[in-house]
């Protein structure tokens, strides 16, 4: 096995649940600098599968929303546009992770 990808391996295995959210954040908004219409529409897809509309409640069903917008356009649609909005939300889910940290 390439140690590089035993290493992310591990760091995905050993990570927090806000920690894995952040790193699909991550991943989606790389998507939007390459193009990857593709990888970026799987990640959308993850962190909406990640969403628990019953203990998230209407902060759920918002994320929801704009993670079926961002679905929606990125098929044809502006991925800097896209991008910033990713950005923004990753930032803010990063804070927390800060917060629930310390």
């Amino acid at each position: 096995m390439n140690p590089s990808n035993e290493y992310h391996r591990q760091e995905i295995l050993s990570a927090s649940p806000l920690q894995l959210v952040v790193k699909l954040y991550d991943i989606a908004i790389a998507s939007c600098f390459r193009n990857d219409r593709q990888k970026l529409r799987r990640a959308l897809a993850e962190l909406m599968s990640a969403l628990n509309v019953e203990e998230g409640g209407e902060i759920a069903s918002n994320l929801a929303g704009l993670y079926e917008y961002c679905i929606d356009q990125s098929v044809a649609g502006d991925l800097d546009q896209i991008r910033s909005l990713l950005v923004e939300l990753r930032d803010a889910w990063k804070s927390i992770e800060l917060s629930s940290a310390a």
